[in-house]
């Protein structure tokens, strides 16, 4: 599951643009009180940032090209031959520079947003394999099909074999986890491992069997990628859940806010509090007896507040979230982020509509708290919906927002199995239906958290009623 929000199973789209964060434009807080300070996000969220990684990154890729082409500026190789090594070695920079865009780095990950980031990943994986499987293809066209076919080869033609059936084995395990039914926490593992020993077995391969060597610079900066890779791997999974633990967090309290539905209160222990915009998510791992010791990702459902205390509300609906309600107070636990760009901080002005549904309420439960605290009187249509009354989560304090004037919040709570005496909206909210509830799509900026199924209708449907990608902003969850 996912976006608990739990973003465990997959990251979606949360907003790709890099527009002025509203709460810099004046006039927007209302009143004369004190209000909370406004989110000014980090110098390598912007947009100069994420413009300056674009470009490095296919520079990057060809720079051992360019190297060996310096190095060794006489071919050794037929050109067909020549075109095979050289695919194969962007894409060995490829799979390298994989585990730094893996590392969850938020110099790398601000400017886009994670789900953007690993969505990238995943493509840059498809591309990489397509390339080593022409590699030897194109190799043995000149040097002889034995080099595909002989069971008796040599140990570093061998060590290319398996490094491509690690690669086929990485992509098909990725796209048909689900199918296979493997527990994420299974597949990470299995896959970092995996991934490990794939980047080895090419780089022997190469060093042992390429002629680009002879060089210094070209072994420098050869041997230069799997050293950043295993640095990267290195620090992502021990040097920064040590440096995590240093920087833990309490449970404060267990609160239960629907049915299956708990909130989790928790303060920093040392005077390091989280710095979020609202709507953001960070990665969760509880240190306790009664749970395991998972990393698990959840939207932030409290605003920013200058005490560090942070608030998740979390459904029961995965192997993990099931254990949410032994959660003890007094448990330690250790946060990673923030992440994501699903707020609306980050985009435009317009009068906002936020969509959610079921526990989807929890990153926009964030950002109505912080406009609550910020004082801040825009225009904010809710439509909140839910399978019956029960399962409604933070339905008195959406009523309390709603009755004060920061910000002008209309809730309108829809319901697919409504009780006999429900008197609002009932059925499946799509398009169409939210057309009539929010009065038209015109001037407005949607935030969507929803199932993927029902996501993807509305923002398709938005799409076809002429609404700019500019304006649609969507946090998919899986239940």
């Amino acid at each position: 599951m996912k976006l608990g929000v739990d973003h465990t199973e997959a990251f979606v789209a949360r907003g790709l643009g890099f527009s002025k964060r509203a709460e810099e434009e004046p006039g927007r807080a209302g009143g004369d009180q004190e209000s909370l300070a406004p989110y000014r996000a980090p110098w390598f969220a912007g947009v100069a940032w994420g413009a300056l990684l674009c470009a490095a990154y296919p520079l990057l890729c060809v720079t051992p090209l360019a190297v060996f082409a310096v190095a060794s500026p006489n071919s050794k190789h037929e050109l067909v031959t020549e075109i095979g090594v050289n695919g194969a070695v962007v894409a060995f920079t490829i799979l390298a520079l994989q585990f730094v865009i893996s590392a969850r780095l938020r110099w790398v990950e601000a400017p886009f947003g994670l789900d953007v980031v690993l969505r990238f990943h995943r493509a840059m994986a498809m591309v990489a394999m397509v390339l080593l499987s022409i590699h030897p293809l194109l190799v043995a066209s000149e040097e002889g099909w034995g080099l595909i076919i002989v069971w008796r080869a040599g140990w570093p033609v061998w060590a290319g074999r398996l490094a491509l059936l690690f690669l086929y084995a990485l992509v098909a395990l990725a796209i048909f986890r689900r199918v296979l039914r493997l527990r994420y926490e299974t597949w990470r593992h299995t896959h970092n491992v995996v991934a490990f020993l794939l980047l080895a077995l090419a780089f022997l391969h190469s060093l042992t069997l390429g002629d680009d060597f002879e060089n210094n610079a070209a072994r420098v900066v050869w041997v230069a990628l799997p050293t950043v890779a295993w640095s990267a791997w290195f620090y992502g999974r021990l040097a920064r859940p040590w440096l995590l633990r240093r920087n833990s967090y309490r449970v404060v309290s267990v609160a239960s806010e629907a049915p299956q539905v708990w909130t989790l209160t928790l303060e920093p222990c040392g005077n390091r509090p989280l710095r979020y915009a609202p709507g953001q998510f960070q990665f969760l791992r509880l240190h306790g007896s009664s749970v395991l010791a998972e990393e698990h990702p959840f939207s932030i459902a409290s605003s920013p507040s200058p005490d560090g205390q942070i608030s998740l509300t979390i459904k029961e609906i995965g192997d993990f979230t099931s254990t949410v309600g032994r959660i003890k107070r007094g448990d330690f636990a250790t946060i990673h982020g923030p992440f994501g760009r699903f707020s609306h901080v980050f985009h435009s002005n317009d009068d906002l509509v936020f969509v959610a549904a079921g526990i989807g309420i929890t990153p926009l439960m964030s950002m109505l708290r912080y406009m609550r605290d910020r004082r801040d009187s825009r225009r904010v249509s809710l439509v909140y919906a839910n399978r019956s009354a029960p399962d409604i989560a933070f339905r008195n304090e959406l009523a309390s927002i709603e009755s004060g004037r920061f910000p002008a919040l209309e809730t309108i709570h829809i319901l697919s199995r409504p009780p006999d005496e429900w008197i609002g909206p009932i059925g499946r909210l799509d398009a169409e239906c939210l057309r009539t509830l929010c009065g038209g799509f015109s001037g407005k900026a949607f935030f969507i958290c929803c199932p993927p199924i029902m996501a993807s209708g509305l923002i398709r449907g938005l799409r076809d009623a002429g609404v700019g990608p500019g304006r649609i902003h969507a946090d998919y969850f899986g239940f």
